[in-house]
């Protein structure tokens, strides 16, 4: 994906191409007609103040662009203090780099509550992510604008009872008997093809097939050996 900065510069470029071909246009229709030498020096007097005006806007735009890149991106949630979803995203990202290149299995879970979960409810079950998720580099965060993510890095055969004992443990720990909790994890293995596409769409798959089900646990893992296994290039996808 190209930077903001690059975008406002493709932007502005064709905003003054196409200005310039239409001031051009006028000029040649004014110069083919019947005018005076005094409009056409008019005309030429707009062109050359039209193009002045495009370029101080252009550097305009980079520079609140270059200066909107290097604005700080919010980590955390003020109102939860667990990530946001652009900053667990990102680490997501990196962590399926770190895993292909240390050649570790990565463990990543998604959490949803249903709808309409109240605060109260919801700062439980982060509570209890927040203590049974607490070795360097695990993080927990937003997936999506109503659904907890959960990143567990070198990850190892154990990732199964993790997975149930956090959901046994947020049942426990609920005010609410009744809320409603699909808890969709899946271990990776450290391939070539694993990036943050890949993991982001398969387990939006797994949470909507899980949501046709009642609550519950819904673990997978990929097959250590695996015939089909692509090259260690990382992708991007």
């Amino acid at each position: 994906m190209d930077s903001m900065f690059v975008q406002q510069l493709r932007r502005s470029r064709h905003l003054v191409v196409l200005l310039l071909l239409l001031n051009m246009l006028t000029l040649a229709l004014l110069a083919g007609g019947e005018y005076g030498a005094g409009v056409v020096a008019l005309q030429i007097v707009l062109l050359i103040g039209t193009a002045a005006l495009l370029f101080m806007l252009r550097n305009r735009s980079m520079t609140a662009a270059v200066t909107y890149a290097q604005e700080p991106v919010l980590a955390l949630d003020p109102n939860t203090g667990i990530a946001t979803e652009n900053w667990f995203r990102h680490m997501l990202a990196l962590e399926c780099r770190r895993a292909v290149r240390e050649f570790a299995p990565l463990t990543v879970m998604r959490i949803s509550l249903g709808e309409h979960t109240k605060r109260k409810h919801l700062l439980e079950v982060i509570r209890v992510l927040s203590e049974e998720l607490s070795r360097p580099g695990d993080l927990i965060g937003w997936e999506t604008n109503s659904d907890l993510g959960a990143v567990l890095p070198c990850t190892n055969e154990h990732a199964e009872q993790l997975t149930e004992r956090c959901y046994r443990y947020i049942r426990e720990n609920s005010s609410n008997p009744d809320l409603p909790v699909w808890l969709v994890a899946q271990t990776y293995q450290p391939r070539g093809d694993l990036n943050l596409s890949k993991v982001s769409q398969h387990l939006e798959q797994k949470m909507q097939e899980a949501r046709q089900d009642a609550p519950g646990v819904f673990y997978a893992a990929e097959a250590a050996t695996d015939p089909a296994t692509p090259s260690m290039t990382y992708t991007d996808g």
